[in-house]
């Protein structure tokens, strides 16, 4: 019955996360993922790649196909819509609830019948846990702890029964903890520590039980290197991802390594501020002197050493510090450096051993019961001294974890809010210049207000990531082209130059942004290297061709721009663009009549294409046929009032062919534009 109260409980505490978009990581798992997007036929992929292989090309030590085959398939079932995803992360975590709650009457069968409720409801409540279940992505992390404790709780029922047939139950369900994220190798480890405190089995039965688990790892790393080719890592460590990667001895990085241990603990006593990233330079380095590194040794070897001393007598307390422990260290980046500084998702697993402590410590304020676990009822929970304190707790995490689950509505809600409690985060101030950037500001419409400011905005947060690490290839990137989109074309290109000054530009894409920047400041000769190059890096893209042919033209090359301009239209037909810029380099060349051809061919596309319908105007003019010319420049205008040349060029139209009463009236309005006449 608890259990079901418990997993209602979960279903409540993250009901408000079913209506949240993708955020963060989503995109390259699932989104923006080419496996995952192809549905169930992507599995193949899946399960013989590397974790994000679908998203890019970069080498990557990590397998965990179990949750993007999960992703594909709900892929398939509904396209680009997140509801499914945060649904099954909710039922997921309401399931734990059920199991967890189970496994822990088996495990602490000697305490309080309370404890168990206690110690899952407060990892059920805890907001730590938000990024994992409010972020599809942490689909991982939620399998690996589901699998993990399915595995415990099938071999002390197998101990139970004396069923062989648990014990494969219990290793196959660890062969999907393993398959859905590499660190599920601790529950290896928390095991035979779980059969030394619970259970009576003796140190050979341990051993032989542990064996099986050992074997399991064996055929896992065997499949992971005939997959992925490597045993461990496989990964470039990055300054930006891990602040440790900058340490220049090792005392610093041990020290901030146990600083950031510390902040762990202090997160799990008060889970008050909370942020999706603490990547550079969040947490900066610190020294041996530094206190709260020298706090967190003094706790960390304290709990160490009590945990050890208590081992032989199979306490609950022992087996928590090292749950905790064991969970913990494959990311603590104490012994071996891994690809991010600290993650609340890393203490999922982990914060159930503190929980497990903090029960243990709980048993002391009750009565002994004897072995009591069943038939608990809410009143025999109401009559204890922990009822009011454990409520006022459960409440108070009930509150921070709701609140918080309403960051992670979007990226634009996440970033936002993390931007103002880690503000020295270089990369939450790339990703909210990039969000600003490429899901508001280019959405928005061209020469808009509302454009215009959020490219100030996005200008800002990228100017303050480069600040913060100057060495931000990605960072300078966007900031290059939010400079160009902004119309800056000399800031664009010192921050395009910039960027491929830490890192060359191996993309087509990049070429093609930092070619249209050299065009738009008129350096045409980088402009036409850039994207020829881009061009023969990418043949198939339409966009680079027509930008190679838009500057050829514009440094004179009518004959190779015509050629450009003619392979962009025939990789993209329907590029009105690229006709608009072939109608332009005709009208280089004199041929009015050829650019008039072009420029109907971008209209029959898009009829309210403003240049192209002035343009046209422009060519009637030259071919002294005025009348012509006057339709297209009204058209112009009544599709942009606001286009500063259209309306000029009705003005002096309708002069020249002698209304001069309505060519005042356009007159006065292209001064009120700010045209100098």
């Amino acid at each position: 019955m608890m259990g079901i109260v418990l997993a209602i409980a979960a279903l409540l505490l993250y009901a408000n996360t079913l209506g949240h978009d993708y955020t963060v990581d989503d995109t390259t798992v699932i989104k923006n993922n080419k496996f995952t997007t192809q549905g169930i036929a992507g599995l193949d992929e899946i399960f013989s790649s590397s974790y994000r292989a679908g998203f890019w090309d970069r080498k990557e030590g990590l397998y965990r196909p179990l949750s993007v085959a999960m992703f594909a398939i709900e892929w398939s079932i509904a396209p680009e819509n997140p509801f499914p995803g945060h649904l099954i992360n909710v039922l997921i975590y309401a399931l734990i609830a059920i199991i967890l709650l189970s496994l822990l009457k088996d495990l602490l069968r000697d305490l309080h019948p309370l404890i168990p409720i206690a110690v899952t409801a407060l990892w059920l409540f805890h907001p730590l846990h938000t990024e994992v279940v409010a972020n599809i992505k942490s689909r991982d992390e939620l399998l690996s702890f589901l699998f993990g404790i399915l595995s415990l709780s099938t071999l002390f029922r197998s101990i139970c029964e004396e069923k062989i047939s648990f014990v494969v139950l219990s290793g196959f369900y660890f062969f999907l903890a393993l398959l859905a994220k590499e660190s599920s190798v601790t529950w290896a480890g928390v095991i035979p520590l779980a059969l030394w405190c619970f259970t009576k089995a003796d140190t050979k039965k341990i051993i032989g039980y542990s064996a099986v688990y050992i074997g399991i790892i064996g055929v896992f790393f065997v499949l992971r290197i005939a997959t992925i080719g490597e045993i461990a890592g496989g990964y470039e460590l990055m300054l930006i991802n891990n602040s440790l990667v900058g340490a220049t001895d090792i005392t610093s990085r041990f020290a901030t390594a146990l600083l950031i241990m510390g902040k762990y603990l202090w997160l799990f006593v008060f889970p008050k501020t909370l942020v999706f990233d603490y990547s550079y330079n969040t947490i900066p380095l610190a020294g041996l002197s530094h206190p709260g590194a020298l706090i967190s040794a003094v706790v960390l070897i304290g709990g160490l050493i009590y945990a050890l001393k208590e081992l032989p007598k199979r306490s609950v307390a022992s087996f928590g510090i090292l749950f905790f422990f064991g969970t913990v260290v494959l990311v603590s980046n104490i012994f071996f450096l891994i690809e991010a500084t600290m993650a609340e998702r890393f203490v999922f697993t982990p914060s159930l051993g503190l929980c497990l402590l903090t029960g243990f410590f709980m048993n002391r304020f009750l009565p002994a019961t004897g072995s009591k676990q069943e038939g608990i009822t809410l009143s025999d929970i109401r009559n204890t001294k922990l009822f009011l304190p454990l409520t006022l707790i459960l409440v108070l995490f009930a509150g921070r974890t709701i609140s918080r689950n309403a960051d992670w509505k979007n990226n634009l809600t996440l970033l936002q809010h993390d931007v103002k409690v880690s503000p020295e985060s270089a990369r939450i101030r790339y990703a909210l210049g990039s969000t600003l950037l490429v899901e508001e500001a280019l959405k928005a419409p061209e020469g808009s207000t509302e454009r215009i400011n959020l490219l100030d905005r996005s200008i800002a947060e990228l100017s303050k990531g480069v600040s913060i690490l100057p060495n931000y290839n990605d960072a300078w990137y966007h900031l290059g082209i939010a400079y160009k989109e902004r119309g800056d074309a000399a800031n664009a290109v010192k921050a395009f130059e910039t960027a491929r000054g830490y890192k060359p530009f191996t993309e087509a894409s990049r070429l093609v942004s930092a070619g249209v920047a050299y065009g738009m400041n008129k350096q045409y000769d980088k402009a036409i290297s850039d994207l020829k190059a881009a061009t023969q890096m990418d043949p198939g893209d339409a966009d680079a061709w027509n930008n190679y042919g838009l500057y050829l033209s514009e440094s004179g090359k009518i004959n190779e721009s015509l050629e450009a301009l003619t392979k962009s239209i025939s990789l993209k037909p329907t590029f009105d663009k690229a006709y608009y810029n072939r109608g332009n380099t005709y009208a280089k060349a004199g041929d009015f009549r050829s650019a008039l051809k072009e420029y109907g061919l971008a209209l029959s596309i898009n009829p309210v294409y403003t240049d192209a319908l002035n343009n046209s105007g422009n060519c009637y003019v030259m071919l002294q046929r005025p009348d012509s010319a006057l339709s297209f420049f009204e058209r112009s205008v009544q599709a942009d009032p606001g286009n500063v040349k259209a309306v000029m060029n009705l003005a002096v139209t309708l002069q020249n062919l002698g209304d001069t009463a309505k060519a005042a009236i356009y007159f006065n309005k292209a001064r009120s534009m700010g045209a100098g006449i």
